[in-house]
Order: structure tokens, then sequence, then C-alpha cells
């Protein structure tokens, strides 16, 4: 590991840890965990964070994927050149949905919109 990414890792296992922390003090404030609970209520909560976590993953990722896309890809249809928008979109995934802004592309030849595959968008030149 070189050194940004040790520093990466470092500062995300403390965001963990601190995550850990507050959900846990945040579940014992508003009720939702009292007294001694059963293995299973714990295990839920933790996974429902871990959902969390997942989808603003997912939606981060995706996010900058659309920041960098180029501003045109062909249609899927007729290979015309279009040019495409980021618009939100609302995506399910195993963890759950989320709204994620995605490169969207409308073709005046076929008339129809599309979202492309990412090896149709690469990224955008300077």
């Amino acid at each position: 590991m070189d050194g940004t990414t040790a520093t990466l890792q470092e500062k995300l296992d403390d965001l963990l840890h601190q995550a850990a922390e507050v959900s846990v003090a945040l579940d014992r404030a508003n009720g939702t965990i009292v007294g001694i609970p059963h293995d299973s209520v714990i295990e839920t909560r933790a996974h429902e964070l871990g959902q969390q976590l997942s989808r603003l993953i997912q939606a981060r990722q995706m996010g900058q994927l659309a920041a960098h896309a180029a501003d045109f890809a062909p249609c899927p249809e007729c290979g015309t050149r279009c040019p495409l928008e980021r618009k939100e979109r609302r995506i399910t995934s195993i963890d759950g949905s989320f709204t994620a802004e995605e490169p969207s592309g409308s073709c005046p030849r076929c008339r129809r919109g599309f979202f492309p595959l990412p090896r149709n968008v690469g990224p955008r030149r300077p």
C-alpha cells in the first residue's frame, strides 16, 4: 500500500468506527435498542446501517462516473452520435433504492431516450 492508500484506509477505518459509535448511541437514545437486546436485533440494526452505507457509496460512485462522462455517446439503436445530459434516476439495488445521477441520451433520429453503457460513454475530453 502506498502512502495515499494507507492514509485513506486509515481514514475509512476511523470513520466506520465513529459511525458504529454514533449508531449505537442513537439506537439507545431513540429507543430502538432498550435493555439487553437479542443478538438478532443488534444484527438487524448493523445490517440496516451497512445497507445505508452501500446506497450512499453506489450513488457517489455513479455520480462521479456521470460527472466525468463524455458529452456525446452513440445511440444503441442506430449509432447516431447523441448529446448526453446528466439526469437523476431512481435505482433499486440489493440494498434498497437510491437516487443517482447518470448520463442520459436522446436520439433525434430514432426518437428514443437511452442510458449509455459505461463502455460507450468514456471520460470527458478537455
